[in-house]
């Protein structure tokens, strides 16, 4: 006899198997049956998670994007301490990190077909600008904003973030570079920017 899965469990499965699914066949070549059989469940079962394909697609594009802002955002305790030029470094190894160990959820935001209508279209636009407020944040924690507004910084955050989400995009199509000079570049491309902000005057 099978083993009933917890509904929490059940919905992650669910989603693995969206996910796959998304990538491998695109949203629209996607279908509902593919998935249910692909979790294990009836259609019934997934229709009670997710009413629908495009509801299905939302909670992933949702999911995906929460877990790399929570992994950009860090713990207080790992990101306190750092110096400016640290907490480039920690946050681009964060943001490849996560990456590479969520290819096909970072595809399925920025390089597939997703852009069904306009809900889609505003939700990850919704995502984006958390990440822009999160890192704008960051540069304000280490930037005079009496010299350097905060509209300035959240400009230079917004670059930052599309530059960074291009270059990445671009690597997963070539892979011309390994990685970590990939990695290496982005830092220093990120920290040529920043120096040139008016830094935080020392207590």
């Amino acid at each position: 006899m099978r083993k009933r899965l917890p509904a929490p469990e059940r919905r992650k499965v669910i989603l693995q198997a969206a996910l796959s699914t998304f990538a491998e066949q695109g949203y629209h070549g996607a279908i509902m049956e593919t998935i249910a059989r692909r979790a294990n469940v009836t259609k019934p079962i997934l229709y009670r998670h997710f009413p629908s394909k495009l509801e299905l697609l939302k909670a992933l594009i949702r999911e995906t994007g929460e877990q790399l802002r929570q992994a950009l955002r860090g713990s207080d305790e790992e990101t306190a301490s750092l110096n400016w030029e640290e907490r480039i470094r920690r946050d681009v190894d964060a943001y490849l990190t996560f990456v590479s160990g969520n290819e096909m959820g970072f595809r399925l935001i920025y390089t597939s077909d997703v852009n069904v209508n306009q809900e889609v279209v505003d939700l990850i636009n919704e995502i984006r600008e958390g990440y822009i407020e999160d890192v704008a944040t960051v540069i304000a924690s280490y930037t005079d904003t009496s010299r350097f507004p905060r509209e300035r910084v959240k400009t230079v955050a917004a670059l930052l973030v599309g530059m960074v989400e291009y270059a990445v995009r671009r690597w997963l199509e070539r892979r011309d570079l390994p990685l970590q000079e990939y990695r290496e570049n982005l830092v220093w491309a990120i920290r040529c920017i920043l120096a040139r902000l008016p830094a935080k005057p020392s207590r």
